[in-house]
Formats: C-alpha cells, sequence, structure tokens
C-alpha cells in the first residue's frame, strides 16, 4: 500500500459528530481512492448523502455520496460496491481495496483487548485497507477506527493493525448471521 488516508476521528467535531462514524469512514475512503487530492468536509459528504444534519447514515447513502463524485478534475469517477458475502469483503481488502465495513461495536469490544469506545455497544462504521499475515499464520487488517482518538489513556490511536477474524465477526454479528456481513468496497479515482 502506498498510500495511507488521513485519520479522521469523530468525536468533539462538529454537532454530528456523534452520528458522523460512516461519514468519516466515508472521507477516508474518498481521500485514499484520490490519494489526498479529494478530502470532502463531512457537510458537504452529509449534503451528498441527503442525510444533512444528526442522523444515522448507512451503505446506501454512503454509495450516493460516492458514486456522485463522477468528475474529479484529471481522475476517474469514485465507484462504491455494496457487498454482503464475508468472502467478498476478505477478497476486497486482499487486494488493497478500501472497505468500509458495518460492525457490532458490543462484539467488538469482546475480542479486542483496547477499542476506542468500550462501553459502545451499537452499531458502527469502520473503514479497513491493507493487509499483512504474521509469522504464525493470522491475517491481520490495518483498521480506520474513528472512534480511536487516543482521549483517554486506555483508547488507541488509530489506524492500527487488528485481527482479521475480529473485524469479520462483528461484521456478522451486524448482519446477524454468520457469513453475511454489510459493506462497501470503494473504487475508481485513478488519475486518467
Amino acid at each position: 500500500m502506498s498510500y495511507v488516508p488521513r485519520f479522521q476521528p469523530q468525536l468533539g467535531r462538529g454537532p454530528t459528530a456523534s452520528r458522523d462514524c460512516g461519514p468519516r469512514t466515508v472521507q477516508m475512503g474518498i481521500d485514499f481512492q484520490t490519494k489526498g487530492q479529494l478530502r470532502p468536509t463531512i457537510p458537504e459528504i452529509r449534503d451528498r448523502m441527503n442525510r444533512e444534519g444528526f442522523q444515522v447514515t448507512d451503505v446506501l447513502d454512503a454509495q450516493r455520496c460516492v458514486t456522485s463524485y463522477d468528475h474529479i478534475p484529471g481522475r476517474r469517477p469514485l465507484t462504491y460496491a455494496i457487498v454482503n458475502a464475508a468472502v467478498e469483503a476478505k477478497e476486497a481488502v486482499a487486494k488493497g481495496k478500501y472497505v468500509h465495513c458495518c460492525i457490532h461495536y458490543g462484539v467488538f469490544n469482546r475480542l479486542m483487548s483496547k477499542t476506542g469506545d468500550p462501553d459502545f455497544s451499537g452499531g458502527h462504521s469502520v473503514g479497513v485497507v491493507g493487509q499483512k499475515r504474521l509469522k504464525n499464520g493470522e491475517i491481520m487488517w490495518l483498521l480506520f477506527d474513528p472512534l480511536d482518538d487516543a482521549r483517554r489513556s486506555n483508547v488507541p490511536q488509530g489506524p492500527r493493525w487488528v485481527k482479521r477474524e475480529a473485524i469479520v465477526k462483528s461484521m456478522e454479528a451486524f448482519a446477524g448471521s454468520d457469513g453475511r456481513v454489510v459493506a462497501g468496497v470503494f473504487g475508481g479515482g485513478q488519475k486518467r
């Protein structure tokens, strides 16, 4: 991976901050796809999602926003493919794609020793880009969790490498069944 997007924490950053995990994840995905050329603001992202104000967002909103960037100077249009199978999300990350993952944070908290909010147990959006295999064969993903803002000593500072299976199990818990997930794979944005 030659480019890492700028990490974007969500809390304490505007009137919609506590509901901005999806918009922040999308913001980092757009940054990744355009290699920093385009870093839209949260109000712009919410406007393109048609979710202005203090509203929860989902992958359909993310897709609406990302695909609206069809005229980026010198770059191809952005794409966003919704995937519902864990195997598709795993393949996308393995190919170096930025993936928007919807996770159940309560499950994520149970599987991880350190998270952005140990008291939160609802739905949450995170980004993943990059994969590596440890000597023991375990696969790690580079996680961009907008809650990893180091606001307390027990809160990590993102991005960070985490066990792939912790994210996948949290995605499956969000979707409600093994093998099913709710995720979006970013594409496009290459230079013309």
